[in-house]
């Protein structure tokens, strides 16, 4: 065996050596799925935490868009056409004195008479039966589940507390009435009692 022949001998073997050093390098392990999203079912559906905290979050909200007609409906035209859009962002955590929710919600109307109008439908902080914010009033709210007010006013800043026992409900809450009265320093008082029965339709 001369020189030359051991020298690509030896080249080969170290190539071989080295092509399987670097085919165990470039192994890799696989990615750990990612979870982005959990989802919260302990205030019911919709709700998801968001990442990194106990936090359960849930985003809603409509579109309503209606059209009247009438004689000179709009003051100018016989028809009026009006659009509503609605959006809550309403976030729990679970406490030992009970849920303690977190809500805004935003109304923005568009009228082509009146131009737009951006405001804030209600914020409050509730912890189990007290309630403390800008919300609507029971007469409103309470009574019919609707907001699109019954009565001349019906949201206020307010603190109030509701006893829940399922099928019976009773509440009292204090009011801010602050430039909606004569009176400087007004405040009203409200109150709700109520009783559900569950109704048999077909035995």
């Amino acid at each position: 065996m001369n020189i030359k022949s051991l020298l690509l001998g030896s080249a080969a073997a170290l190539a071989a050596v080295s092509g399987a050093q670097a085919a165990d390098a470039i192994v890799a392990a696989e990615p750990e799925p990612m979870e982005y999203v959990r989802v919260c079912d302990a205030f019911g559906t919709g709700y998801f935490y968001i990442p990194g905290t106990e936090t359960c979050l849930k985003i809603n909200g409509f579109v309503r868009f209606q059209v009247d007609f009438g004689p000179d409906k709009s003051g100018v035209s016989d028809w009026d056409a009006f659009t509503r859009g609605f959006l809550a962002f309403d976030a729990k955590n679970d406490t030992e004195y009970g849920a303690l929710t977190s809500l805004i919600a935003l109304e923005i109307d568009g009228d082509a008479q009146e131009g737009g109008n951006f405001k804030l439908d209600e914020a409050y902080i509730q912890l189990g039966g007290f309630k403390v914010g800008r919300f609507y009033s029971w007469w409103d709210k309470g009574l019919n589940g609707e907001t699109d007010s019954i009565g001349e006013n019906t949201r206020f800043n307010s603190i109030a507390y509701l006893y829940d026992g399922g099928a019976f409900q009773a509440g009292v809450a204090v009011d801010e009435l602050e430039g909606l009265t004569t009176r400087n320093n007004g405040l009203g008082v409200e109150g709700i009692v109520s009783a559900t029965d569950a109704v048999e339709l077909f035995p």
